[in-house]
């Protein structure tokens, strides 16, 4: 899965499944690659990762309209660290489609509001469970593959300007 090189300098490596799965889980915003109207769409998003899939909420729109005209979805989080210059990225391919199960788009809201409090607040005001949108969509994407790659360990500071 790694790329490597002749040069010991430029390897990169990937992450195992398991621990793309895990960076991926805790990244707070990740991009949702798509085809819309013909033409590549890349949007930030919100979501949760569970069970072998992604959960997302969205408005009828753009987004929307692009996976029921082709389902076929990239996601991809990334993190960079401004003092080493470190990065890591997962991307994942899969496909979506619209939650029509009740049950399972309520989950997806729950783990949404837990994994989003701090920037949402508490789903409990005045006594009760504030209503949610009456026009938000829950899209399921099922991973079926999952890449990742890292700076690497013999990534060496004096050799990333060749990596730009």
């Amino acid at each position: 899965m790694g790329t490597h090189r002749a040069d010991p300098d430029l390897t990169m490596d990937s992450m195992m499944n398991e621990e793309a799965t895990g960076f991926l889980s805790e990244s707070p915003v990740a991009h949702l690659g798509l085809v819309s109207e013909g033409k590549p769409y890349v949007t930030p998003m919100a979501f949760v990762v569970d069970n072998g899939r992604i959960l997302f909420r969205t408005r009828p729109g753009r987004k929307l309209e692009a996976i029921a005209e082709n389902p076929a979805v990239c996601i991809e989080a990334c993190s960079f660290d401004e003092s080493t210059g470190d990065w890591q990225s997962v991307t994942i391919n899969g496909r979506a489609a619209e939650v029509t199960d009740r049950a399972v788009g309520e989950h997806a809201i729950t783990m949404l509001l837990d994994k989003y409090a701090n920037q949402v607040g508490p789903p409990l005001g005045i006594g009760r469970l504030q209503p949610l949108a009456t026009t938000s969509h829950v899209i399921e994407v099922v991973i079926d593959e999952i890449t990742s790659m890292t700076s690497g360990s013999g990534l060496a500071p004096q050799t990333r300007r060749e990596r730009l």
